[in-house]
């Protein structure tokens, strides 16, 4: 048995390179290469890939050649890189070099990784003859741009920070009261919504708001959550964070049926741990949770601490961007206070990537993880949240001016045309 095993590994190592020299060999058929490009047209270019960039941003090919991409990928996640027309490399792994043949470039073009939400991070290029004027205003990608060009892209962004959008996300849900229940109706659809100014994505979303209302009760509370489902596929709804019966955990073939598009189901169940915790898609979520299908759910204890705000602060990655409660830089919303008051920040993570949150100037004493009360609060500032997780913090708001406030994955906030996605501020107005 072990024999076979190591035979069909082999097999399977052997079909797996044969794959990988029949999609080279067909990059060069669809190339446009021509009759007679040869070694002496042939220009191979290096391309780097990383978490989450391409380099160089601004891809320059000489007149006439015969172009290769030579496409390593220097990150710690795989990646690949693809034409405008469709063609494009396997899944490379970190570590890995392929080539791509693309052929003579008649025109600008952009090319990307395919992988979801890695070229609305920014993994994207572009490719022309020559570069100069034909590189200009393509993309913001790394060495796409000019010194004062990027003065000005970062001074711009900063200059309309807040900068007004459509949606708002997170609102409160008033519940409706049935017998002594409190039951709340969730619909999720398919909407456009607009993370940054003029920059509209196709999502998914809970009462058309990303993230969905903020379900707010109290420890002991009987709640019902009523889902409909208006999506063109099926979906379900997992609490994350609370303690409920087996038959409420919203996994499909697992605890419950799917709720196929049209139709509706209710949970119901008494709530009994307290704390910050969510409520998101558990159906096909790697695609759903990323497009919008999630939502904050907060349980009253207690010993609540007294503070004079309490804010949230979704934490989102895919193909909505790099995302704060919804919105990308200069979008995001900045929390304002007055000099000695103390405000509560909730962070939940739920993107598919690590999220390090960095706070300028202020300190976070951190107060909760994952809804329950640190036996000893501790200061950082910078807070790691990781996918899934939520962590509370409080923070005085001791020193006045406007203090920058991001995901310290420096990728995640800005590039050289400025600050972007996980960024907003915390104003201690004097």
């Amino acid at each position: 048995m072990k024999s076979a095993y190591k035979i069909a590994a082999v097999l399977g190592a052997i079909l797996g390179f044969a794959a990988l020299l029949i999609s080279v060999a067909a990059f060069a058929g669809r190339g446009g290469g021509g009759e007679g490009a040869g070694a002496a047209n042939a220009q191979t270019i290096d391309v780097e890939l990383g978490d989450l960039f391409i380099k160089p941003g601004a891809i320059s090919a000489s007149p006439n050649a015969d172009v290769t991409l030579k496409i390593h990928n220097g990150g710690g996640s795989e990646h690949d890189l693809s034409l405008p027309n469709g063609t494009k490399t396997p899944r490379i792994q970190a570590g890995q070099t392929v080539l791509l043949h693309v052929g003579k470039v008649a025109e600008s073009m952009t090319v990307f990784c395919t992988v979801p939400g890695h070229r609305e991070a920014g993994m994207q290029a572009v490719l022309a003859v020559g570069g100069g004027d034909a590189m200009a205003g393509m993309n913001h990608a790394p060495g796409a741009m000019t010194s004062a060009q990027m003065d000005a892209s970062y001074l711009a962004g900063v200059k309309a920070f807040p900068a007004a959008t459509k949606g708002e996300g997170g609102l409160p849900l008033a519940p409706k009261i049935d017998n002594g229940v409190k039951v709340f109706d969730l619909t999720a659809a398919e909407i456009d919504w607009e993370v940054a100014p003029g920059e509209i994505k196709h999502g998914m979303a809970y009462n058309g708001m990303i993230p969905g209302p903020t379900i707010r009760v109290a420890l002991g509370d009987k709640v019902r959550i009523v889902l409909h489902n208006n999506l063109k596929e099926s979906t379900a709804m997992h609490f994350h964070g609370l303690t409920v019966p087996n038959s409420m955990d919203g996994v499909p073939g697992i605890t419950q049926p799917l709720v196929l598009p049209g139709q509706t189901f209710s949970y119901d169940f008494t709530v009994r741990n307290s704390g910050t915790h969510m409520y998101h898609s558990h159906m096909n979520a790697a695609s759903q949770v990323p497009a919008g299908l999630l939502g904050a759910f907060l349980v009253d204890g207690a010993n609540e601490p007294t503070v004079a705000q309490d804010q949230l602060m979704v934490l989102n990655d895919g193909p909505l961007g790099y995302s704060i409660n919804g919105k990308g830089f200069p979008a995001t919303k900045p929390i304002v206070a007055k000099p000695g008051e103390r405000i509560r920040v909730r962070y939940m993570n739920e993107g598919m990537q690590i999220h390090p949150m960095h706070l300028h100037g202020l300190t976070q004493t951190v107060i909760a993880l994952d809804g329950n009360a640190v036996p000893a609060p501790y200061v950082e500032d910078t807070v790691m949240v990781a996918p899934g997780q939520r962590v509370d913090v409080l923070i005085t708001a001791s020193e006045p001016g406007i203090w920058a406030y991001h995901c310290h994955i420096l990728t995640h906030a800005e590039t050289e045309a400025g600050m972007y996605g996980m960024v907003t501020a915390f104003i201690v107005k004097a």
